[in-house]
């Protein structure tokens, strides 16, 4: 459904496809009979276009059209999950609560659940869907999977080949994907992490909150800032770090592991060698960034 880059870390080798529990991600669950109508007003991606077939990145944003949190977002029989980071869970549903008090509607960390995620062993190509296999199985156009799954069920997941946790955020990195943290909340519009070049908003869907600056900046055209590739020889700092060239503050970054990670750059920023913590790195463009240029 939505492109990614298609990248395996090369220190996965295994024969088959491996897997890991994500504890730094969490599920937050939306429940109730005003959920769709409730979600619809709030989130950037269009809500009522999911099914038990498909899933969509989403984000949640202030008045300023600034990203509280994104995430991935599916829909169950019961409602609605969203994965996110784990330390951005609280908050998403903080501000969502504020909201939720004039629907019919329910949103709590859905405790119960965890998340499995698959590294295959070497790229390939899928059309990106979930599947209610063994609870909720989502697949990435690169053939990564996430299984939204109980305990029992994680430790049946959990069984074969395994990677670390690390290795899964590589992937999402090389595929352009930066989830807001605590130090990052409301620091970005959507589109300066590229969500709308990975099907996490809808132009056409209406209005919700935010939804007049997200659009501006869309029609107004360029941005003035992009999602950069950051490559370096050592670890990189923490999310936040800035990035500079000549001397000069072009970005900060806002994911890592390990030593990659994505960075929020300024549109006009040309040069693709940086310093980051002094240390010397490469930007690359990302595959959406590269066909805008």
């Amino acid at each position: 459904m939505y492109s990614t880059s298609g990248y395996i870390p090369q220190q996965i080798s295994q024969d088959r496809p491996a897997r890991t529990r994500l504890t730094l991600s969490a599920l937050v669950r939306v429940t109730g009979p005003d959920s769709e109508r409730f979600l619809q007003g709030q989130l950037t991606c269009d809500v009522k276009s999911l099914t038990s077939d498909n899933w969509t990145a989403g984000a949640c944003c202030n008045a300023k059209g600034r990203m509280v949190a994104n995430f991935i977002i599916a829909q169950t029989p019961q409602g609605y999950l969203l994965r996110l980071p784990a330390e951005q869970a609280d908050t998403l549903i903080n501000h969502l609560k504020k909201y939720i008090v004039f629907f019919k509607s329910q949103i709590a960390l859905a405790e119960d659940l965890c998340v499995i995620a698959e590294v295959p062993a070497t790229a390939t190509r899928a059309d990106a869907h979930a599947s209610q296999e063994p609870h909720l199985t989502l697949t990435h156009a690169d053939g990564r999977r996430e299984f939204w799954v109980t305990e029992e069920e994680a430790t049946a997941c959990l069984q074969g080949s395994q990677c670390s946790e690390a290795d899964w955020i590589s992937t999402e990195i090389r595929a352009g994907y930066v989830f807001v943290t605590q130090q990052t909340t409301e620091a970005w519009v959507p589109q300066y992490i590229g969500w709308h070049e990975l099907g996490g908003i809808s132009f056409s869907k209406g209005c919700y909150t935010g939804q007049e600056v997200v659009a501006r900046l869309q029609y107004l055209g360029k941005a003035k800032k992009n999602l950069y590739l950051v490559d370096g020889n050592d670890d990189l700092p923490a999310v936040t770090a800035q990035v500079t060239a000549d001397g000069r503050h072009v970005g900060d970054l806002a994911a890592v592991s390990g030593s990659i990670g994505l960075a929020v750059i300024s549109s006009e920023e040309r040069t693709l060698n940086a310093t980051l913590a002094e240390q010397p790195v490469v930007l690359s463009r990302l595959f959406y960034t590269e066909k805008n240029q």
